[in-house]
């Protein structure tokens, strides 16, 4: 677990390096809080010093236990290192604080808080930041080389041992164009005429597909048409995968990786954002142009996992039935979206294709295989990993459901929580009380199913699986 160590030294140093944004803003607002995080950012680089120096010169390369041991163990102690903070910023108990951190790192949104200092929703959205890159990382260093929830094997054979990529190198060729990405986005806002705070918190959310934002954000979003168009491509960018993304720059179009999966996300985002904006016309007193627009905000925002409204009361006007199962769909892999639903119910439906063909030309060659692996080893991932999702959605159904009114309560958080999709519950207009306020066992079954949501369920469940470990 060497290397796993120095992965979680070099995220507690990044931790302890942010934390001083937060530290400069509340020491220049005088708001009192610098102290904490000055506290936080002290705290996680000396912990991040002692881990590095503890395995120096040690050559150690992961295996597949060890990269998901190490991942999961970075989704569970990031959030408790930014917990203090939270707790103190806030005056919330150190549960509520700690599913606060949580919900920020895994870019989930469910929150408890409405208002609250500056400096505080900008650790929030640099928290989600942070988590939306480790999603993007973690995908492509070490659930992706182990062929885990559907995606293809790429296990080293022939003896090899090393079965996870090189986080450093996927790190550096990743944060360019995430950063690009996000400043990007931060540029065109403050052109608008947006403040540095909303679009800092906005740039924030949209390139993590985050929802913590301050209510001057909000604010925002409802009052200027624009920056909704503005917002609309980097949601979809959030939504697609960051390797094609990257051949796109690259201009390598035709030999773009994932583009058959990026072009049906944005074929089903029209064809969903028009139903929205019909829903919305009918629904609300608005005009025909603007329910388009708040349509196909909605929809990229569901299909990204974000879960920004485009205003108040959006998806209590939407169907809920429909709302839940964009969310639970979610986005493309290797995105920041984070999810492999996409790629299952794609794996699903061509093999039902070819099945049905096979029963009416017995004699007809088909491709046997899906995206890059092999089509047997491909479908075992993506029953599995199906099989797992529900399972654990049931799990945090039941986990979740007391002190929830009713069972619609319990969908929609189970549903937010597992697709790490916070508004859909927080937003939903029904006056639910927040996860938070829940018993402590909910609340923390809450927790685990965000980490869940972000590990794909199905590395999550690796890990504890003990024959794993022996192999």
């Amino acid at each position: 677990m060497m290397d796993a160590a120095r992965a979680l030294a070099g995220a507690l140093f990044a931790i302890g390096v942010m934390a001083l944004v937060p530290a400069a803003v509340a020491a220049r607002m005088g708001t009192g809080q610098a102290p904490a995080f000055l506290a936080t950012s002290v705290f996680c680089i000396f912990i991040a010093g002692a881990l590095r120096f503890s395995t120096q010169g040690l050559v150690v390369r992961l295996r597949h236990a060890q990269g998901l041991g190490g991942l999961v163990a970075l989704w569970i102690v990031l959030p408790l290192a930014a917990t203090p903070a939270i707790a103190i910023a806030s005056g919330l108990p150190p549960l509520a604080a700690w599913l606060e951190a949580t919900s920020a790192l895994t870019a989930t949104g469910i929150t408890a808080l409405k208002h609250g200092p500056v400096s505080l929703f900008v650790w929030f959205g640099l928290l989600q930041w942070a988590g939306g890159f480790l999603t993007i990382v973690s995908a492509l260093a070490i659930l992706a080389p182990a062929g885990l929830g559907g995606l293809p094997d790429r296990t080293v054979r022939g003896g090899g041992a090393v079965d996870v990529a090189d986080l450093r190198l996927i790190a550096s060729e990743t944060l360019p164009l995430y950063l690009g990405g996000t400043l990007a986005v931060m540029l065109l806002l403050l052109f608008d005429g947006e403040g540095l705070y909303v679009s800092f918190t906005l740039a924030t959310a949209i390139a993590s597909a985050g929802a913590h934002l301050p209510p001057e954000a909000h604010l925002a979003l409802a009052l200027d048409p624009e920056v909704k168009w503005m917002l609309l491509p980097f949601l979809l960018w959030s939504a697609t995968s960051v390797r094609w993304h990257r051949a796109l720059v690259s201009r390598r179009v035709n030999a773009a990786p994932d583009q058959p999966e990026s072009l049906v996300i944005l074929a089903y985002w029209i064809v969903l954002g028009v139903v929205f904006g019909a829903i919305l016309f009918r629904a609300v007193d608005m005009d025909a142009l603007a329910a388009v627009r708040d349509g196909l905000f909605s929809a990229a925002a569901l299909i990204s996992t974000s879960g920004i409204g485009a205003r108040d009361g959006t998806y209590e006007s939407l169907p809920f039935a429909l709302v839940i199962f964009v969310a639970l769909l979610g986005g493309g892999a290797f995105s920041v979206a984070g999810g492999l639903k996409m790629l299952r119910l794609r794996a699903m439906l061509l093999r039902t294709r070819g099945d049905l063909m096979r029963l009416v030309y017995p004699s007809l060659v088909q491709p046997a295989s899906f995206g890059e692996g092999g089509m047997g080893s491909a479908m075992r991932g993506v029953w599995v990993g199906a099989a797992a999702f529900f399972i654990l959605f049931a799990a945090v159904l039941l986990a979740i459901s007391p002190g929830l009114p009713s069972f619609e309560a319990a969908l929609a958080a189970a549903a937010a929580l597992v697709s790490n999709t916070g508004p859909v519950y927080d937003a939903a207009g029904k006056g639910w009380p927040v996860i938070a306020s829940l018993p402590a066992g909910s609340v923390v079954a809450a927790g685990i199913a965000m980490i869940a949501g972000r590990l794909e369920i199905i590395g999550l469940a690796v890990v504890v699986h003990l024959l794993f470990w022996r192999t």
